[in-house]
C-alpha cells in the first residue's frame, strides 16, 4: 500500500475497470482524496502515476479480511467492480462494518431488487445509506421521474439537491397511471464487464412494477418512444432498475422501463424476438459467450438518451436528458452521488433509491453540468 498526507474520504473498489478509472478521474477532478482498491496490480499501479490518490490496496472483494483494510477509514466506498450480482453483497457489507455509505455503478434489476429485499434493515441499523445503482441506470431515470411527477401533480418540493429529510411518497393516495423509463443509444458500444453483466442475466425475466407489487413483464413488450434529435423509435422491455426505485417514492399502477438500440423497425422487431429467446435459454449458456473490448475511442461515439415519461389520465410530462459516452456519463453521475454523500453532515439513512435521497430538479441540473448532460423538459 502507498500513501500520501491526505486521509482518503472515498475509496473506489474496481478502480481499475473501464468504469472504474472514469470515476477516480471524476473525483479527483473535485479534488477529493480518494484511496483505490481491486485485484488489479498493474492497472492500479498505473492509475496511481497518473492521479494523486491516497492509497493503494491489492484487494479481492471476495477476500473479507483485505477488503475490510481497504476501506477502513473510508466516508464512502464506491463500488465499480464487476459484475455486480457477485460484488455488489460483500462489498456493501464492508462498507457498512467500516461505518461508510455505499454507492455502486450499476443498474442491473435482480441485483438492486435483492439489495433491497435482503440487506435493506442491515443498512438502517448501521445508520449509513446505500444508493445502489448510481450511475446512468437507474439515477438519472429516477430522478427525471421524480421531477416530472412533482411537475405533473403540482406538488413543490424546494431546496437543495440532498435532501436533509424524507419526503411523503407522491401520489399515495391517487397513483399516477403509468411511468415509463426508456434507454435510447445510438452507436452503442459496451465494455466486456457490461457484456458479462448481460451474458449472466440470461434467463431471468424482466420485472415491471404494478399497482402494489413486481411481477413478470410480458416478453417482447415494447412501446414508442420520441427521443427528441435521436428520433422517435420503438423500444422493447428492459430490466433496468427504475422500477425497482421509482415505487419507493412516487405511487403508480405500473412503472416499466425500456431500450432502444436501433431506430430501424425490423432490427427492433428482431430484438423482440431475441428478448422471449433469451428468457429460456439456460443459465449455462453465459459460458459460451466471449466478451470483446472496446477502445475508449469507440465508447465516445455512443449517444444517449433517457426518457422518463409520467401519464395520469389524459396528462403527461416527460423529460429527455440526453448526453454521449455512457461510460464517461455513468462516472460522472457516480462522482457526484458519492461527493454529496461524503460531505453531508446529516440526512435520511437506509438504503435509499435516488429521489428518495436527492430533490429531482436541482439533482439533475448539478449533474447535467457535470456529466455534460442536456434536458429537456417537456413542461
Amino acid at each position: 500500500m502507498t500513501s500520501s498526507d491526505r486521509s482518503a474520504r472515498i475509496v473506489v473498489i474496481g478502480a481499475a475497470g473501464v468504469v472504474g478509472r472514469r470515476v477516480c478521474a471524476e473525483l479527483a477532478r473535485r479534488d477529493l482524496p480518494i484511496a483505490i482498491a481491486g485485484h488489479r496490480g498493474v492497472g492500479l499501479a498505473a492509475l496511481a502515476r497518473t492521479l494523486p490518490v491516497a492509497a493503494v490496496h491489492f484487494a479481492d472483494v471476495h477476500d473479507a479480511r483485505a477488503l475490510a483494510r481497504a476501506v477502513t477509514g473510508a466516508a464512502v466506498v464506491v463500488n465499480a467492480a464487476g459484475p455486480l450480482r457477485a460484488t455488489a453483497a460483500p462489498v456493501l457489507a464492508a462498507a457498512l462494518a467500516a461505518g461508510a455509505h455505499y454507492v455502486d455503478v450499476g443498474g442491473e434489476q435482480a441485483v438492486l431488487r435483492e439489495l433491497y429485499e435482503r440487506h435493506e434493515s442491515a443498512v438502517r441499523h448501521a445508520g449509513r445509506v446505500a444508493v445502489p445503482g448510481a450511475g446512468l441506470d437507474c439515477l438519472i431515470g429516477d430522478l427525471a421521474v421524480a421531477w416530472a411527477a412533482r411537475r405533473l401533480l403540482g406538488v413543490a418540493d424546494p431546496g437543495a439537491a440532498l435532501r436533509d429529510e424524507l419526503a411523503p411518497r407522491l401520489a399515495d393516495d391517487d397513483p399516477v397511471d403509468d411511468i415509463s423509463v426508456s434507454y435510447a443509444y445510438d452507436g452503442l458500444t459496451i465494455s466486456a464487464g457490461t457484456q458479462r453483466a448481460l451474458f449472466g442475466a440470461i434467463g431471468t425475466r424482466v420485472q415491471v412494477w404494478r399497482r402494489d407489487r413486481w411481477e413478470d413483464g410480458r416478453a417482447g413488450d415494447h412501446r414508442r418512444i420520441d427521443a427528441g434529435p435521436q428520433g422517435a423509435r420503438d423500444a422493447i422491455a428492459y430490466a433496468a432498475g427504475d422500477p425497482i426505485t421509482i415505487p419507493r417514492h412516487v405511487t403508480a399502477q405500473l412503472v416499466a422501463a425500456y431500450v432502444s438500440t436501433t431506430r430501424r423497425p425490423g432490427t427492433t422487431a428482431a430484438l423482440r424476438v431475441l428478448a422471449r429467446v433469451l428468457r429460456v435459454l439456460p443459465r449455462t449458456a453465459a459460458d459460451l459467450l466471449a466478451p470483446y473490448a472496446a477502445s475508449d475511442a469507440d465508447y465516445a461515439q455512443t449517444e444517449l438518451a433517457v426518457v422518463a415519461r409520467v401519464r395520469r389520465g389524459p396528462n403527461a410530462a416527460q423529460i429527455v436528458v440526453r448526453g454521449r459516452d455512457l461510460y464517461r456519463t455513468t462516472a460522472a453521475i457516480t462522482a457526484w452521488a458519492a461527493a454529496q454523500l461524503a460531505g453531508r453532515a446529516a440526512g435520511p439513512i437506509g438504503m435509499r433509491a435516488p429521489g428518495e435521497l436527492f430533490r429531482g430538479e436541482p439533482a439533475l441540473r448539478e449533474i447535467a453540468r457535470a456529466a455534460d448532460l442536456t434536458i429537456e423538459p417537456s413542461f
